[in-house]
Order: C-alpha cells, then structure tokens, then sequence
C-alpha cells in the first residue's frame, strides 16, 4: 500500500498531542501532519478518536527463545516459531523488534532443552529476517560472560553481519539480580538441602569468566563493526563506571537507584522491563521501574518476557498522569531508536520519518492496537465487537 491518510486521530508527537489531527503517508514515509491535509484520492483510515502513535520499538525481548521452546523440549519449527511471534508482536504495537538470543548461557540452555543449537538459531533468525516478514527485525546477541566456549561463536557472528545490539551479561549468583542469600534461599525452594545449595553457589561462582583484554576486545570489536553495546544488571556504582569506560553506553535493567543514577548522569540510555511498570514492581524485590521513570533514571522501555507490557505501561503511565503521553510514548519508540541510532528514520510521528505507527483504542479502558502500519503497511489490523447496545457496532 505505502501510501494513506489516517483522519480523525488523536496523534501523539514527540512533544505534543493533537486532537482531531491527520497523518499523510506517501511512499512509505510520513508527509503530513495536520488538520487539513490535501488527501489526493489517499486510501484513508477513519481512527475515529482512536489515539495514533509511534510503533513500538523493542530492544530486549526473550519472546523468540520462549516461541521454539514454550515448554521444555518442545522444539517448535524455527520458521513457525517465527512467524507466528512477528503476528503477535505486531498485534502488540512493534514495528521494528531486536530479538534477544542469548549465547554462553548454560542455564538457559538446560532449561530449555532445545534440539537447536544456538549457531543454528541465529542463523536462521538472520536468514528469516531478510526476507518477507511483518516487522523490521533485529538481533541482540546476550552473551553471558561465563560463556568462554562460545567466546569465538560470538566474534563470529558479529563478523558475519549478524547483530544489530550486544548485550553482555553475568548471571553468576552472588551479584547482579541475586546476593548470594537469595540465591541460596530459591535453591532451598526448589529442594535442595541448604548444604548442596552452598555447594551450587561455589561452583557457579568459581567458573571462568570472559574479562580483561578479551571482554575489552570483544566490546571494541562490537563498536568497531557499529554495534551498540549493552550492559546488564548493573548492581553498583563501581560496575556502571566500569562499563562506561569500555564503552558500553546502554545501561540494562540496573538493579536499584544508585546505579540507575550513574549511567543517567553519564550520559548512557538507560533501560527498564516494562513488566516492572505493569505488574507494580520488580520480582526480585529490585529497582520500581516506574519510580525510576519519575525520578528520570529511566529513559527506556523494553518487554523484557512478556511483549504486551510496552504498550500497556505507556498507557498506565500517561492516563494515572506520572508523565504526559509524549514522554511515556518516546520510551517505547523515539527513546529506544535513539539506543541503537535509529532515531534518524523512525521512532516517532514527524515529517520525513518511515511510516510505523499504530493505531490504538481503549476497550474497557484497556488499550488494543487497532492498526500496525510499517514502512506504510498495513501489517495487523482488528476489529471489537461492542454487544451491549441496540444495534452492534464494529470498529475497525
């Protein structure tokens, strides 16, 4: 389609909002924003009201590994899975999304009892990505320092052109999201004895690790290819400054105000779960995302494990009035374009910018996107059913 005219729209701007507003679509890019705008016979969308926003923009989702394995060894064909999370995320609001694949992570691997080799998911990740998809996809490559065997798989990948963000993460207990009580404490839950806990946590934290020259080599060499570089679980002043020397400028899900604090003042983006925001807090009892986002420590929104969570914490945070709506809109769209230098092209409504831009209604006070539109696209419509009035009526 690439050309349209969205009309009767409640548009939200990186600074303001406009009622009764316009959008023009030509060619895939945005043309014209206004209220009376020349239509040109344009294919028009009637929002009726309905708000119109940027497209969501997510840089850390787990939604793909959960999509191959939504239960342990289930193996879900890499293509179906595919697919059928660009549907869902579409249904979400994203139009541009960085699939986040960890790497080196044992943990994650045994849990999952996946028959794909991580190699083999990341390249048929790359493979369907370029070719006819709903969305604009990504890759976030998670590596997980403890991963020295996968240190080489890593420098491959980034060679081969394949990640478009590196994260680098240490989920050894005893810092980051888990002190050495709470992790001896979940042990214990799930049925060990406190002694073969204690005996969990010394072997876990006496694996060797990716750091020094080669940890300063593999984020130089991520920089060098233009890939932004993500830090993770931050949990002291000491581990921000850190990073930022190696020149790590994204700061992801920092574990309490101090270090969120840090980063911000140094300039890094700085990126909280939206769960966090949904559910009323973090489930390790660390960082308020959304008191964070109040203070303004927190620039950024990702879905982290549940991809709906942006959306409804843009709208949780707009209608309860912690910020207005463009403030709330650009943490899940201009804040993260912004993280990865994609801001130039996409990330908000403004002339000159692709067009990805959702259209979303409340029903029942709860907000569903009505339209995702990339590049101009319709990619995902729906319609609500209303049955409690004379005559049904049909949005769509």
């Amino acid at each position: 389609m690439k050309s349209l005219l969205i009309k009767n729209a409640t548009v939200v701007t990186p600074v303001e909002v406009i009622a009764d507003c316009c959008v023009k679509v030509e060619h895939g890019i945005i043309t014209g924003i206004g209220k009376d705008l020349d239509t040109e016979d344009l294919f028009t969308i009637d929002a009726k009201g309905s708000v119109v926003m940027p497209g969501i923009i997510d840089v850390h989702t787990d939604a793909y590994d959960m999509e191959i394995n939504p239960r342990p060894g289930a193996n879900i064909p890499l293509e179906v899975a595919f697919r059928e999370l660009e549907r869902k995320m579409s249904g979400c609001g994203f139009t541009t999304v960085f699939h986040s694949l960890h790497l080196g992570y044992k943990a994650a691997e045994e849990s999952s009892r996946s028959k794909y080799s991580r190699a083999h998911i990341f390249e048929k990740v790359h493979e369907l990505s370029q070719g006819r998809t709903l969305l604009k996809n990504k890759i976030h490559l998670r590596f997980e320092v403890s991963g020295v065997d996968a240190y080489e798989t890593c420098l491959e990948l980034i060679d081969k052109g394949y990640i478009g963000l590196l994260s680098v993460m240490d989920h050894t207990p005893g810092q980051g999201q888990q002190s050495k009580e709470r992790f001896i404490s979940m042990v214990v839950r799930n049925g060990k004895s406190e002694e073969g806990a204690i005996a969990m946590f010394e072997e876990m934290t006496s694996r060797p690790k990716i750091e020094g020259e080669k940890l300063i080599r593999l984020v130089e060499h991520a920089r060098n290819n233009h890939i932004h570089v993500a830090s993770h679980d931050d949990d002291t002043i000491e581990k921000v400054k850190f990073n930022h020397d190696l020149g790590i400028r994204i700061c992801e899900f920092p574990i309490n105000i101090p270090t969120a604090t840090c980063a911000t003042k140094l300039g890094m983006h700085v990126i909280g779960g939206a769960s966090n925001v949904l559910r009323g807090g973090s489930m390790s009892d660390n960082l308020d995302i959304r008191k964070a986002i109040n203070a303004r420590i927190i620039d950024t929104l990702c879905s982290d494990y549940y991809p709906a969570a942006i959306l409804h914490s843009v709208w949780k945070l707009a209608t309860d009035g912690d910020i207005s709506w463009s403030e709330a809109s650009n943490l899940a769209s201009l804040h993260p374009a912004r993280a990865v230098n994609m801001h130039h092209h996409t990330g908000s409504i403004e002339i000159g910018k692709y067009a990805d831009i959702i259209l979303v209604k409340t029903v029942d006070n709860v907000p569903m996107v009505t339209h995702t539109i990339v590049d101009g696209n319709i990619v995902s419509q729906a319609a609500v059913k209303v049955h409690h009035q004379k005559e049904e009526e049909v949005w769509s």
